[in-house]
């Protein structure tokens, strides 16, 4: 195959017909400023110096045109902006009032008037927000809209809506704030892509967050803080830049405020309480208390006049909110008809009232049972606080640097509505570090180095609500509060049941820290028409992690009936959680050729090339888990450790081993595979490296474990 012709003939028109409108090359949290300068008659004016000032910290950019009378000046941090113009035997034309954006290519014309007198022409205006030279510019969300706009609860991201192609689908994810441990933030999905592929870049830097799936930033409260913090962003979609990528979703591109030459700041609290709300169907009486406190300060200013510039920011957000909860609980027949042995996991749940509604009929005879219906108003407290430091140096018109650290430090206690008896705990810390220097080495090349830091800590677990009745139940497995109780629902983890998920959340007990090193350097020289953008990006990947399941256990009953009988169906837990420390190394390089053909058509090429190392165990661990048994060794040894068992036969399920392995392979993750083990096995090794563990027998239950009782 001729693959030359190949190219010429097929692939390199696709190419150009796929890159052509792509975005132009700029940083990305900077703007950049083109135009051309002309005499009175539109002739073109060469060799013109051209000047653009930011008003707000004083550092000054300069380019010269070229014999087209062209100019371009790259890498400008946003904000208010006046360019200058000047040649001799012209007038000097100056242009006020431009205020760039992220991400914004503005085109600013000059005019030149002849003459022989040193004079000035003043022109004031800005330039129109137009996407003359790419698609994305109206994803922008802007410094007025961010501060102005209404937000429950100051959650900037919520404004992301504001484009087309993107929607919030947060209130369809499985469970609440301070429930869910899938999730913390809001989701978004951008034109059609699923949350998890987008991608969130503060000064440039990645900005995650931590949870068992979705790693978007969000705060124990749900929200996003730091709108003071934030001056704008702009929201990159389908077709953008070869400088975006490791992930194919929306790009949302965060700038933080910055000081200037002149002090401001501000101070406020936002008071939300429950004063004007109405009750719904299940509140009883009035609406349930509420109160949310949101305050803070910030100010900004400089060290040095047009030289060294600081901003810092605070946001406290405290949050007391008793939720409307209807909780299907045993009703008092089925209290009173529960076998000795599950009287204890009784104190699970709330105890009904002879007025709560009663639904009868849940047992069949002689068990008489039913289900009650409680209605209360559960505790969730949330305490989160957001900070923010930027500092910014002007070394010479050539050399500025710019530091930034953001934290966001939280935790969240909520009493369950299911089961108010059963609450849920999260923590969470997100931190994000920004260093960046950009140096002009001529007005036709210039360079930008990058540094970040990321981390998230996570934690979530589940518990009996301190101060009732459920602190009291002992837990399935030594050393652990209660596990999780489902009577009339599937073997999933915490899966709809016939009554209230009791004890605690299935998912308990889990913890991720994540860090995120990022190194980029980014090259870029214009040569006539053509602007070259060069980089490349490094990332390295650290995720240490225990998100086993069912650490606490899970005891599944298939219907009440069941239940107060004390007859299991299954119990699952995980006797050996291990901590796993991922590593990977994300590199990428990429190059980009801006064609500006006319004045009226630009044409863009760009290659990105992505690579990665892998998921690595840093410590070459792989665990494997064994397969479920059903020999009756195993269900002698379930007899022997829950006392009280009446019958114990050769079930038609397998209930999970106990027994794991540590491999040390030369690959990254060890292979897959299951064997026919039972408690107390060891076996030869079946792979080369593999060292298998024996585990510890079943933990003794407490006497009053319900007696186990399993069909053929």
């Amino acid at each position: 195959m001729n693959w030359k012709a190949l190219w010429s003939r097929l692939l390199l028109p696709v190419f150009l017909i796929f890159f052509a409108g792509l975005p132009t090359a700029n940083a990305q949290v900077s703007a950049s400023m083109r135009g051309v300068v002309a005499d009175p008659s539109g002739a073109p004016v060469p060799a013109a110096t051209v000047e653009a000032k930011n008003v707000e910290t004083g550092a000054i950019r300069d380019a010269v045109t070229d014999d087209a009378g062209l100019y371009l000046v790259l890498s400008l941090p946003v904000g208010e902006y006046e360019v200058r113009a000047t040649k001799s035997g012209f007038q000097e034309a100056i242009r006020t009032g431009i205020r760039l954006v992220v991400g914004q290519e503005a085109i600013v014309d000059l005019k030149l008037q002849v003459t022989s007198i040193k004079a000035e022409v003043r022109v004031s205006g800005d330039v129109p927000i137009v996407g003359t030279t790419t698609k994305d510019i109206s994803g922008l969300v802007g410094e007025q809209q961010v501060k102005d706009l209404p937000l429950n609860g100051r959650s900037f991201d919520l404004l992301v809506t504001l484009n087309p192609g993107v929607v919030n689908f947060t209130w369809e994810k499985v469970g609440g704030t301070g429930i869910s441990n899938s999730t913390t933030g809001n989701n978004f999905a951008v034109s059609g892509n699923r949350p998890q592929q987008n991608l969130f870049l503060l000064n440039g830097v990645e900005y995650t967050g931590a949870a068992e799936n979705n790693m978007q930033p969000g705060g124990t409260s749900g929200m996003l803080l730091g709108v003071d913090a934030v001056r704008e962003f702009n929201i990159q979609r389908d077709s953008y830049g070869a400088e975006y990528g490791k992930r194919p979703g929306g790009q949302v591109v965060i700038v933080t405020q910055s000081g200037t030459n002149r002090l401001h700041g501000s101070a406020f609290e936002f008071l939300r309480n429950n004063a004007f709300d109405a009750p719904n169907f299940f509140d009883q009486g009035g609406p349930p208390p509420f109160q949310r406190n949101q305050f803070g300060l910030s100010a900004g200013g400089p060290i040095r006049l047009d030289k060294t510039f600081v901003f810092s920011n605070y946001e406290g957000f405290r949050q007391h909110l008793h939720q409307t909860s209807a909780a299907f609980v045993p009703d008092l027949e089925a209290r009173a008809n529960a076998a000795p042995s599950v009287q204890p996991l009784l104190n699970l749940w709330p105890t009904p009232s002879p007025t709560d509604p009663d639904f009868p009929g849940a047992c069949t005879a002689p068990l008489v049972c039913g289900i009650a219906e409680v209605f209360s108003s559960p505790l969730q407290t949330i305490r989160e606080d957001f900070g923010t430091v930027r500092v910014d140096h002007v070394f010479s018109p050539r050399d500025s640097f710019s530091g930034v650290y953001t934290i966001d430090d939280g935790d969240d206690f909520t009493e369950t509505p299911l089961d108010p008896l059963s609450s849920d705990v999260v923590t969470l810390r997100q931190q994000v570090l920004t260093l960046e220097e950009t140096h002009v080495f001529s007005p036709a090349l210039l360079n930008s180095a990058r540094f970040g830091f990321s981390r998230a800590g996570y934690f979530f677990t589940g518990q009996p609500t301190p101060g009732t009745p459920a602190a009291s139940v002992p837990g399935f497995l030594l050393g652990h509060p209660v596990g999780a109780v489902v009577v009339g629902g599937s073997t999933a983890s915490n899966p709809q049941a016939q009554v209230g998920l009791a004890g605690s959340n299935n998912g308990s007990n889990l913890a991720i820290h994540r860090n995120l090193f990022t190194l980029e350097d980014r090259v870029t020289l214009t040569r006539g028409r053509h602007q070259l953008d060069f980089g490349l990006w490094l990332q390295r990947f650290q995720s240490n992690e225990n998100i086993a399941l069912s650490q606490f256990g899970q005891a599944t009953f298939t219907s009440l009936q069941t239940f107060l009988q004390g007859n299991i169906s299954s119990f699952l837990f995980d006797p050996s959680p291990t901590e796993m420390n991922w590593r990977s190394l994300f590199t990428a390089w990429y190059a980009q050729d801006v064609i500006r053909l006319s004045p009226r058509l630009t044409l863009s090429l760009g290659f990105r090339a992505e690579s990665s190392t892998g998921w690595n165990e840093a410590h070459r661990t792989s665990v494997v888990p064994c397969s479920r048994t059903t020999t009756p060794d195993f269900f002698r040894s379930l007899a022997s450790a829950l006392p009280g068992a009446r019958s114990v036969r050769r079930p038609s399920f397998a209930p999970p081993s106990v027994c794991t392995t540590i491999c040390k392979t030369p690959s990254a993750i060890a292979p897959t595979r299951t064997l026919p083990l039972i408690p107390r096995t060891a076996l030869p090794q079946p792979w080369p490296h593999c060292h298998w563990i024996r585990r510890v027998p079943f933990p003794r239950a407490p006497s009053w474990f319900p007696a186990v009782s399993i069909p053929t």
